[in-house]
């Protein structure tokens, strides 16, 4: 199909998000892997997710300091996953962040995100985990606070329910014998509820980045065969492109679009033929999808090399070189990319400098940035010879 064929069927899909996939679609999508995607949106737009999932959390947060994530002190809380077939976890995350109401005040918000069923047997085994989280997460911390002379940090639960359009919006989990017992209670998002709220979806994606995260998340949802999903993915960055967001924004996004809307091979070139003439279109360019695969952009640079140095000294050689050269810049991109997402965790947004700085930089300094960046306590430090 046509780079124009695709942004017209972008414009169809945008109109109506919650239209059905069809039994007549072309190509099976593979299976999705929600749980990678989820876990980096939320690291990178942590602000936005609570500003716009939970905004009463949002005002209580101290924003000059950054969040601190706590995976792996999360996996050590060893909560199972619960029985195969009741749902699929897409993610959960521990983050420390300090309250407005002074300097000693912390915060630990556990959010979990979950696939799968909805029902009330779902709700109640989803209340029951988030009742052991919040149990082991309070025991720990109260040690921990306890032996180091300070008030132990609020705790504060989350539920995503990525594919739920309707239910309460909190749930509980009882204890109760004899007149005795417990009862915890926290609150759900019903994520699928924006698609009845498609309109405000969008005008909110202007100012707040995860909104854009949200949009991409139910279109996956919505559309499960992968030829359907051309459309509404290069709808998703026909949008982003028209927000103005800086790159340190719109490079995240666009993976985490193509990382949720997943496409078979066979609709990936119609997919970049029409993000290219986005791109052309307004004279900017961003990651792709083949850049998102690590190396391949770089072999691909390298056998266009290798093919025009094998016009001149044999093809042969040519193309020896050429692969040798794309799987340099491969590395180097690659190891650009995993140093930018550690510092815009460590350290936050970054500028356009910064980012120019880093994309510039050769394996040497590469490597040395990202050991410098473990005990960097400024963005200086890690730049440091």
């Amino acid at each position: 199909m046509a780079a124009g064929a695709a942004a017209g069927s972008a414009a169809s899909a945008a109109a109506d998000p919650a239209a059905g996939t069809g039994a007549g679609a072309a190509a099976a999508t593979p299976a999705d892997d929600h749980d990678s995607p989820w876990k980096e949106a939320l690291e990178i737009f942590f602000r936005q997710a609570l500003e716009l999932l939970a905004p009463g959390l949002h005002q209580a947060v101290d924003w000059s300091v950054a969040p601190q994530f706590l995976d792996k002190e999360l996996q050590a809380l060893g909560v199972p996953d619960g029985p195969p077939g009741h749902g699929r976890l897409h993610a959960d995350k521990l983050v420390r962040v300090r309250h407005r109401a002074g300097a000693d005040a912390w915060i630990l918000v556990h959010v979990e995100v979950q696939g799968g069923g909805t029902g009330p047997r779902a709700r109640a085994r989803i209340a029951q985990r988030m009742y052991r989280y919040r149990t082991r997460i309070e025991i720990r911390h109260e040690g921990l606070s306890a032996r180091a002379g300070r008030v132990p940090p609020a705790l504060f639960s989350l539920c995503i329910l990525v594919a739920s359009r309707s239910g309460p919006d909190r749930l509980e989990c009882r204890r109760e014998f004899l007149g005795q017992g417990v009862c915890f209670s926290f609150p759900v998002v019903h994520l699928a509820q924006w698609l009845a709220r498609w309109s405000e979806l969008e005008s909110l994606a202007r100012t707040n980045p995860f909104a854009v995260v949200v949009m991409a998340q139910l279109q996956a949802v919505r559309y499960r065969a992968g030829a359907r999903r051309v459309g509404p993915a290069v709808s998703l960055v026909r949008m982003l492109y028209g927000y103005g967001y800086g790159h340190d924004q719109i490079q995240p996004l666009l993976r985490l679009i193509e990382w949720m809307l997943r496409l078979p091979a066979a609709q990936e070139p119609e997919y970049l033929a029409a993000v290219e003439r986005l791109e052309q279109e307004r004279k900017m360019s961003y990651v792709t999808i083949a850049e998102r695969r690590g190396i391949a952009k770089g072999l691909e640079q390298g056998l266009e090399k290798g093919l025009e140095k094998g016009l001149e000294q044999g093809l042969e050689q040519g193309l020896e070189q050429g692969l040798n050269q794309g799987l340099e810049q491969g590395r180097i991109r690659g190891q650009a990319d995993l140093l930018l997402r550690q510092v815009q965790r460590r350290f936050g947004a970054m500028d356009a400098d910064v980012v120019q700085r880093i994309r510039a930089a050769g394996m040497d300094e590469l490597e040395t940035w990202s050991l410098n960046i473990l005990d960097a306590a400024t963005l200086d430090d890690v730049f440091r010879d």
